[in-house]
Parts: C-alpha cells; sequence; structure tokens
C-alpha cells in the first residue's frame, strides 16, 4: 500500500471501530440486537398454567430488548390436567416442568393431574405450539422433564419415584424404559409431598449419567447411560453439604451446581465419575435469602438462583474448576415469589416466572459482571394460582 494511502485507510478502520462500538448499550448488547456478533432476532416465552382443570401453555414474543406481549390465540392446551391444585406457588415442587428441545423444535410438559407428558410442535406455521401427542409418563405425577440427544427423561415424583426415557421420534415420543428409584414413597395422587418428593431429573455434560436432586432425603442421585442412553447400573447417592437439594444446573466445564432450598444456599460438585459419589468443591455458599430453590447456569461463569421466600433473585459466579462466589445475594427484586427461570438470546436475557404475582420478570444481563438490569414486567398470569414452568425458544 502506497504511504499516501495508508492515513485514509487508518482513518477509516478508526471511524468503523467508533461506529460499532457505538452500537452497544452499557449491558453489551448491540443497540440492533446483536449481542457479541450475534444477531438476535426476537424469540418466545413459554409459560405453563399447570391449571388441574386442564393444563394449558401461555406464549409471550420477546423482541430484541427483551420486552414481552402475549401472542394471539390465548392458550394452548396440553390435552391433559395440571398440578395447580397442590398448592398455590410451585405445587410441583420441581425445576423443569417444561422444556424445549431446539434440536427437535418440540416443546415438551408434564400433565401431573393424569400422569402424562404433552409433545408440541413448536417449529410450526405461527407463533403457537401445536398439540402433537400426549403419552402416559410411565409413572406418578411427572414434575420434571430433561432433554438430550433426541432423549426425553421424565421423572416422576410419586409413589417410590420413576424416571421414563422416551425417544424423541417424528411428532411424538416413543417409551425406551423406566427407573425405579426406590426412594421413601409419597402419595401417588394430588395432593402430595412435593418437598419430600424428588424435584429435578436432568444428564451431565458428556450424557454419561443421570442426574436426580431428592430434598426429602438431602440428597443428589446419579445413575450411568448406556449407549442407547437409557439408565442402567446402580444408582449412586451423594449427601449435599446444605440442606434441601431441590434444584441444579450444569457448567460447560461438567461442574453440578445445585441449589439447596432449606439452607438458603448452593453447593458445587465435580462432574460424575462412574458410580463414586460426587465431590464437593464448594460447600453451601449462603446467599442469605429464604427458600434459594430454582437455579440456572450461565455459560459466561454466572449462575442465578430464586430465593422465592425473600422475592429476589441472587447471583453467583464460577470456574472450570468448580470455584463458586456469591456475587449479590439479591442481585435483583421479582415482582412476586420467583420460581422457575429461563435463559434466552444465547445468554443475553433472564426470564422469572413470579407465581406469586402472575407475572414474568425481564432482565437485559451484563456480560462484564453478569449483573441484572430490568427491562420488561408482564403481568396477567393468575396469581397464587398455581403456575409451574418456563422455558424459552429464540428464532
Amino acid at each position: 500500500m502506497p504511504t499516501a494511502v495508508r492515513p485514509l485507510a487508518v482513518r477509516a478502520l478508526a471511524i468503523a471501530a467508533l461506529a460499532a462500538a457505538a452500537l452497544f448499550t452499557a449491558n453489551g448488547v448491540a443497540a440492533d440486537g446483536r449481542r457479541f456478533g450475534r444477531f438476535d432476532f426476537g424469540g418466545l416465552v413459554y409459560v405453563m398454567t399447570n391449571a388441574s382443570a386442564g393444563n394449558a401453555i401461555m406464549v409471550y414474543l420477546r423482541d430484541r430488548h427483551g420486552g414481552l406481549s402475549p401472542v394471539r390465540g390465548g392458550a394452548v392446551s396440553t390435552g391433559g390436567l395440571g398440578g395447580s391444585a397442590n398448592a398455590a406457588v410451585d405445587p410441583l415442587g420441581s425445576q423443569g416442568a417444561l422444556a424445549y428441545d431446539d434440536a427437535s423444535g418440540m416443546l415438551f410438559a408434564v400433565n401431573a393431574g393424569d400422569n402424562t407428558v404433552a409433545a408440541l410442535d413448536a417449529k410450526g406455521p405461527g407463533f403457537r405450539p401445536a398439540l402433537r401427542a400426549v403419552v402416559p409418563s410411565a409413572g406418578y405425577l411427572p414434575v420434571s422433564l430433561a432433554v438430550s440427544e433426541n432423549r426425553l427423561y421424565v421423572l416422576n415424583a410419586g409413589g417410590s419415584g420413576a424416571v421414563a426415557t422416551f425417544a424423541i421420534v417424528h411428532g411424538g415420543l416413543e417409551q425406551l424404559g423406566v427407573l425405579d428409584l426406590e426412594l421413601p414413597p409419597v402419595a401417588t395422587t394430588i395432593p402430595f409431598d412435593q418437598v419430600g418428593a424428588p424435584n429435578q431429573v436432568g444428564v451431565d455434560a458428556l450424557a454419561g449419567h443421570l442426574v436426580i436432586t431428592h430434598a426429602g432425603g438431602g440428597e443428589v442421585l446419579t445413575v450411568g447411560l448406556d449407549d442407547t442412553g437409557v439408565p442402567s447400573g446402580s444408582i449412586t447417592s451423594t449427601k449435599s453439604p446444605g440442606a434441601g437439594p431441590f434444584a441444579f444446573g450444569v457448567t460447560r466445564f461438567g461442574s453440578i451446581l445445585v441449589a439447596e432450598a432449606a439452607s438458603g444456599s448452593v453447593s458445587a460438585f465435580e462432574p460424575p465419575n462412574g458410580t463414586d459419589t460426587l465431590v464437593a468443591t464448594a460447600s453451601a455458599i449462603p446467599t442469605g435469602q429464604a427458600a434459594t430453590c430454582w437455579i440456572v447456569v450461565h455459560d459466561d461463569g454466572f449462575a442465578y438462583v430464586s430465593n422465592t421466600g425473600s422475592n429476589t433473585l441472587g447471583l453467583y459466579t464460577w470456574t472450570r474448576t468448580g470455584r463458586l462466589e456469591l456475587v449479590a445475594g439479591a442481585a435483583a427484586t421479582a415482582t412476586g415469589a420467583p420460581i422457575d427461570m429461563t435463559l434466552a438470546n444465547g445468554g443475553s436475557f433472564l426470564y422469572s416466572l413470579d407465581a406469586g404475582s402472575g407475572s414474568i420478570s425481564g432482565f437485559a444481563i451484563s456480560p462484564n459482571d453478569g449483573g441484572l438490569r430490568r427491562v420488561e414486567t408482564q403481568g396477567g398470569l393468575p396469581a397464587s394460582a398455581g403456575l409451574q414452568g418456563i422455558a424459552s425458544r429464540d428464532f
């Protein structure tokens, strides 16, 4: 390049850099909806009514600034009965009652009132999911779902507890197996003790183990998965350092972060290793808040908890080695008894289902420190009426 041209090129690059910087807001999300080079086309947020008279999914359109608006047409039936009659807030005692699978484009919901699971097509025409199948949950009181590599795992909290494995097939589900958890029995119909029952099912980072929290037993259960994705072998029980291990999330490095409701704390464990008990890397780090029940893990090293009893959301940071540190026990305030949470747009936004007030609180997440800035309060949901489950889909 001739020397006479070089200053012009440098000036052009500087102008371009300034223009790019001007696009970004203080929370790291671009004014045109991009985050770290990814354009946000918006998306959808789903909430499950869990109504005992007829379960349904409420659908909200998300814009690129995090705002929500109800999709026309009303709620979509799940074809079954919910479990709202068990309690006004958190009637299922679970995390993951509603799950979206981007690979199949399916939305899955538990029908705790009639022991079934619903499969809805979320990528068909329009924004409202279409009911495709309703299948038996292969147990009593289904409360939690997890999707991994075209497998759906359903945690049945009733009786002695059971996890059913389903293959996700075109338009529906095909049962592959059932694992009896052999826990102290609870009721098989509503009402049931949702605190003493198992609370969440999930899969570890390598899809080699199932993980189940059991607050009533103060334990985290793990069991290996065979080559077909079906649980196989003996169940390992690990006592949680804090009281009431309720929900968990898995970091991208494999650590398992467990929210302990009764002690208002979070513990961290190394990834499962065969049938060995889990090894704690952080023990019962307190939030200083009440009823720290739900947790979501952000890939950028943050974790958020719902402190239902304190009406707040807490913020932790985690490292690849399993170190855990509390940043703020009350990083944000909800509108009334926050329970389930979901992340959207690759972690740009966090939404909490505030079951006590019948609202959804939306927050923009700072990529620098994980801080939360409120961008939405969506009311109009039934308050203290048994809502449970929230999930999101990005366009």
